[in-house]
C-alpha cells in the first residue's frame, strides 16, 4: 500500500499485458468517462483489457460507443486472475464491490479523492485535480499517448460533471487546459451536455414529489432532499442533478440528498460552499471533496438525516 509516482504508475503499466479496469459503484460520468479513454488507450499500448463494472451502467452513457464494452459482474468468474487490477475513481476497495472478490491481481489505483484510504498495492492520487478525467488526461499529455476523439469525447464528459460543467471551485486553470486537449481532439460539448442533461418526461412527475421532500435547517444554512424508498422505486438509480437543484439556493451552505437503499440503509450526497463536506461524510465512514462527499448510514432515511444535522456545526 504504497503511493506511487507517474514514472512508477508508467513502468507497471509497461510490464502488464493483461488489464481489468474497473470503477466504484454507482458509477458517474467521471469514472465511465476515466474508464473508457484509459481503456482505449490501453488498448492502443496493445494491452489485452476487460472493463467489468460491479452495477448498472445509466443509459444516458451509452451516447459514448465503447460503453457496450463494459462488461457486467456476472461475466467475471470467481478467481480471475490478471497482470493488473487498475482501478479508477475509488476511494476505497469496498466502492468496486464483488470486481475485488472475484479478481486476484496486482491493485493499482487512479485517484483524486482526498479521503482515499491508500488501499492499492500502488496509489497514483491527485487531490490538486478536479476528477480522475482530469488526471488520465495529464497521462496521456505526458505520456504522449494520443487523445483520439472518443477519448477526448469521454474525458471531457469526466471532466464536466465532476466540475459542474466547468462551474465549480474545483475547476483550475489546468482543469481547462485538460479539457482544451479533448477539444483539440475533437470532443463535442453540445452533445456531451444535450446527452447527460437529457429529462425523461415521466422524471419531470417525479421530480413534483421530490420538490415536496425538500426541508431547511440550521436557520436556512442547510438544505434537505429525502428520496423514500417508494419515491426511489420510481426514480431508478439516476438521481444526478437533483442535489444541485437544492445547492444553489440563496442563503444555503450544505445541500444533503438521501436516498433509502432499504428500510435501515440511507445513502447520502453532500454538497457545500464553506463547510467541509468531507469532513461531514467522515463521521459515518464516508468521504470525497471537501465541497462534495457521500457517505453510507445504516439506519432509516429520516433518521439518517438527525445524524446528519446533529453533526453539522
Amino acid at each position: 500500500m504504497a503511493k506511487i509516482s507517474i514514472d512508477q504508475l508508467k513502468t507497471s503499466i509497461d510490464t502488464a499485458h493483461s488489464i481489468l479496469l474497473t470503477v466504484h459503484v454507482s458509477p458517474d460520468g467521471d469514472a465511465i468517462g476515466s474508464m473508457l479513454a484509459m481503456y482505449e488507450a490501453l488498448v492502443a499500448q496493445g494491452k489485452a483489457v476487460r472493463m467489468v463494472v460491479d452495477d448498472v451502467i445509466p443509459e444516458k452513457f451509452s451516447f459514448l460507443p465503447l460503453c457496450s464494452k463494459i462488461e457486467p459482474i456476472e461475466s467475471l468468474e470467481s478467481g480471475y486472475t490478471s497482470d493488473m487490477l487498475l482501478i479508477l475513481d475509488a476511494s476505497t476497495f469496498e466502492r468496486i464491490g464483488e470486481v475485488g472478490v472475484r479478481v486476484s491481481a496486482p491493485t493499482f489505483n487512479i485517484d483524486h479523492h482526498i479521503s482515499n484510504t491508500e488501499f492499492a498495492d500502488g496509489l497514483y492520487l491527485r487531490p490538486d485535480f478536479s476528477s480522475t478525467g482530469e488526471t488520465v488526461a495529464y497521462l496521456c499529455k505526458i505520456w504522449n499517448w494520443e487523445i483520439t476523439q472518443s477519448m477526448g469525447q469521454a474525458l471531457y464528459m469526466a471532466m464536466g460533471t465532476d466540475t459542474g460543467f466547468f462551474k465549480f471551485s474545483n475547476t483550475t486553470a489546468h482543469t481547462m487546459e485538460m479539457a482544451g486537449l479533448c477539444l483539440q481532439a475533437g470532443a463535442q460539448p453540445h452533445v456531451i451536455s444535450e446527452a447527460i442533461e437529457m429529462v425523461e418526461p415521466g422524471r419531470i412527475e417525479v421530480m413534483k414529489q421530490v420538490l415536496d421532500n425538500v426541508s431547511f435547517h440550521h436557520e436556512g444554512q442547510v438544505v434537505s432532499m429525502c428520496l423514500t424508498l417508494p419515491l426511489m422505486e420510481r426514480i431508478g438509480d439516476d438521481t444526478d442533478g437533483f442535489v444541485d437543484m437544492i445547492r444553489n439556493i440563496k442563503g444555503v451552505d450544505v445541500a444533503i440528498v438521501l436516498k433509502a437503499k432499504t428500510e435501515t440503509v440511507t445513502r447520502a450526497s453532500i454538497r457545500s460552499k464553506v463547510r467541509d463536506a468531507n469532513q461531514i461524510a467522515s463521521n459515518f465512514g464516508g468521504g470525497g471533496h471537501i465541497r462534495a462527499a457521500g457517505c453510507s448510514i445504516e439506519s432509516p432515511i429520516h433518521e439518517a438525516l438527525e445524524q446528519i444535522l446533529a453533526v453539522i456545526d
